[in-house]
């Protein structure tokens, strides 16, 4: 899978991810999703900031700790305003992201690629979420979150993909 983020002569940010935005997202969706994604993000980072044997991997770790808590702290500030509230999500990551940390932690000389493809692996899915509701969304804040967090994932994504040796990536 490719992803290289581009913006073309209109400014817009277009990428070659294989995958199309998640449409039809609900408010509550989209929260407790991005919640998720970013609280997995924050997880794997403050790992690879422990684990991490190369420095620029542990370089992407720390910009990609503080985007994803920055990123973090801008959906929940848009939890709520005058037209409504919506419940906070768990900071509980889900099964699937949970075992994804658990083999980062589990993870010994192959900790730095592991890391970096699962991050690879991650962004696609991370990118059609925000994408989509930053194009359909039903909510103005959190499509003003979800607008913001697209190029963010897109040049991280294109980092993780410079960063991740060919023979790992290829696999």
């Amino acid at each position: 899978m490719s992803g290289v983020a581009q913006t073309n002569v209109a400014g817009e940010t277009t990428t070659v991810f294989s995958i199309q935005p998640q449409r039809q997202v609900s408010a509550s969706d989209y929260v407790k999703l991005s919640a998720d994604a970013l609280n997995y993000r924050i997880a794997a980072s403050q790992l690879a900031l422990r684990k991490a044997e190369r420095a620029d991997v542990k370089a992407y770790a720390k910009a990609d700790y503080d985007q994803a808590k920055k990123q973090r702290d801008s959906l929940f500030a848009a939890l709520s305003n005058k037209d409504r509230k919506i419940a906070k999500p768990t900071l509980a990551l889900s099964s699937q992201r949970a075992a994804s940390i658990d083999l980062l932690k589990k993870s010994k000389d192959d900790f730095d690629n592991l890391y970096l493809t699962q991050m690879a692996d991650e962004a696609p899915s991370m990118w059609a979420l925000q994408k989509g509701y930053a194009l359909e969304g039903s909510d103005p804040a959190l499509k003003q979150v979800a607008t913001l967090a697209v190029p963010t994932i897109e040049s991280g994504y294109t980092v993780v993909k410079g960063l991740t040796p060919a023979a790992v990536a290829s696999r």
